[in-house]
C-alpha cells in the first residue's frame, strides 16, 4: 500500500475573516522555513480560476478569496506569480514551491480555500445580524507531504544537518582502546544534557574512524587521548567550518547547548 503523511489543518471561519487567518499562516510557514535556511530559495504560486470550468461558490467569494490571497502576499513580501487555472474547484489556494537539489519545483506548503466542505456537510453558524452563514474553510499544510519534505531538506542541506537537527550530533573518537572508558564517560554526560552522541570504539584505524565521522558528515568530532583525558579536555574537529580546536569539556558542553538552543544553521568557528 501506498500512503503520504501530511500536516493538514484546517480553519472555519467567515469569508471576511479570510485575510486575518491566511496571514498568521503565512507567517508560521515563513518561520519554520526560515528557522531551516530555506526560505531564500522559493516561490509562491497564486492559484486563482481559469475563464473556463466548474468552481464551487459564487463569483463574489471567489473575487474576495482570491483578493484576500493576492493582499496576502503582497503585505507579506511573497514572490508570487499567479497560475491561472490552477484553482481547485473548491477554491483559490496559495502553493509554496521549493527547489530541490537539481533545480526542479516542489510543492511543499499550501494555503486553500475550500468552498466545498462546508456546502457537504451544510455547515453554518449565526452571524451578528442573528441570520446563518456559511463558513468557509481553510485548509493549511505546513510542510505538505512529510516523505516529500524530508527528501527536499535533506537535499537542501546535503545530508550535513546543522547540529540541532542532526541525528548524530557527536561522534567520540578515542585514539586508542586504552581511553575508550573516558570516551565512554564523556557519552554519558552528553546523552544525560540530550546531546546525541556515539563512541566509535571499532576495529578501524584511527585515521578511518575520523574519516568515517567525516562522510557522515557528523557536526562535531571529538578526539580524545591522554591529554584530554588527564585534562577533562576534548579535541573539536567540526565539520562545516573545518575548525578544529581544544576545549574543556565544561566549555564545550556550554558551546553545544548554546548552539542548540539557538537552532543555529552553521556552528561559530572557534
Amino acid at each position: 500500500m501506498r500512503s503520504i503523511t501530511q500536516d493538514d489543518g484546517h480553519l472555519f471561519c467567515r469569508v471576511d475573516q479570510i485575510m486575518q487567518e491566511v496571514g498568521t499562516i503565512v507567517e508560521i510557514i515563513k518561520k519554520f522555513y526560515s528557522t531551516l535556511g530555506m526560505i531564500n530559495d522559493y516561490r509562491v504560486r497564486l492559484s486563482v480560476r481559469g475563464p473556463e470550468g466548474k468552481y464551487l461558490g459564487s463569483d463574489e467569494v471567489w473575487e474576495k478569496a482570491e483578493g484576500a490571497l493576492r493582499a496576502a502576499c503582497e503585505k507579506f513580501d511573497l514572490p508570487f506569480k499567479i497560475g491561472i487555472d490552477e484553482a481547485a474547484f473548491y477554491g483559490p489556494k496559495l502553493d509554496f514551491m521549493f527547489k530541490d537539489a537539481i533545480g526542479r519545483e516542489r510543492q511543499l506548503a499550501t494555503i486553500q480555500c475550500d468552498f466545498n466542505l462546508p456546502v457537504r456537510f451544510d455547515l453554518s453558524f449565526t452571524n451578528e445580524q442573528g441570520e446563518k452563514e456559511r463558513p468557509v474553510v481553510i485548509h493549511r499544510a505546513i510542510s505538505g507531504s512529510l516523505e516529500r519534505f524530508m527528501g527536499v531538506m535533506i537535499e537542501h542541506f546535503g545530508g550535513a544537518f546543522p547540529l540541532w537537527l542532526a541525528p548524530i550530533q557527536v561522534q567520540i573518537v578515542p585514539v586508542a582502546e586504552k581511553f575508550n572508558d573516558y570516551a565512554f564517560q564523556l557519552k554519558s554526560q552528553l546523552n544525560q544534557l540530550d546531546i546525541r552522541a556515539k563512541v566509535d570504539d571499532g576495529s578501524d584505524s584511527f585515521s578511518k574512524k575520523i574519516r568515517n565521522a567525516e562522510l557522515m558528515k557528523i557536526p562535531y568530532t571529538l578526539i580524545v587521548g591522554e591529554k584530554e583525558q588527564n585534562s577533562d579536555s576534548v579535541s573539536v574537529r567540526e565539520f562545516r567550518s573545518k575548525a578544529q580546536y581544544e576545549k574543556s569539556v565544561v566549555d564545550f558542553i556550554v558551546q553545544l547547548t548554546a548552539e542548540r538552543g539557538e537552532r543555529k544553521l552553521s556552528s561559530d568557528a572557534q
